[in-house]
């Protein structure tokens, strides 16, 4: 994922301000101001005081400033303190810490295209899970790892 102590390839600093279509093939940290769109096959972090003005599309990306786009990555989305998005997110997989803010849609469990992704999590219905007996695991079926 994209920390703090990454190296970054790329780094766009506190004083640029780009418009259009970025590309990345390494590790990017923004510290500025984008407006357009970013496409990266590599982890983008938008440190605390950036401003995007963008759609992402990456295979993961950090939130500390300001996304207005959708993001969409192939691995996690990492919401942090302070970080907040104004847009959809689809990801396979996400973390949201306290203090960031999301205005819009999630479909988490997916890769950036759309496919189910290999990391999802199912969700049983409570009768599978044994709840509607009061026994954990009392209806459900056993594979053959599962028998004694």
């Amino acid at each position: 994922m994209a920390s703090p102590t990454q190296d970054y390839t790329t780094i766009i600093g506190p004083d640029a301000a780009i418009k259009g279509e970025i590309r990345f093939e390494s590790p990017a940290r923004v510290l500025g101001r984008i407006e357009g769109s970013i496409n990266s096959t590599a982890a983008v972090l938008i440190a605390e005081g950036a401003q995007c003005r963008a759609n992402i599309t990456a295979r993961e990306v950090a939130v500390e400033g300001q996304v207005a786009g959708n993001i969409e990555v192939d691995g996690r989305v990492d919401l942090r303190p302070g970080g907040s998005v104004e847009g959809d997110i689809t990801a396979s997989r996400m973390t949201m810490a306290e203090g960031a803010t999301v205005n819009g849609h999630f479909r988490v469990g997916v890769s950036g295209q759309g496919k189910p992704a290999a990391a999802a999590t199912e969700v049983k219905p409570a009768a599978e899970t044994g709840a509607a007996t009061g026994r954990p695991g009392a209806n459900v079926p056993q594979t053959a790892a599962g028998r004694k």
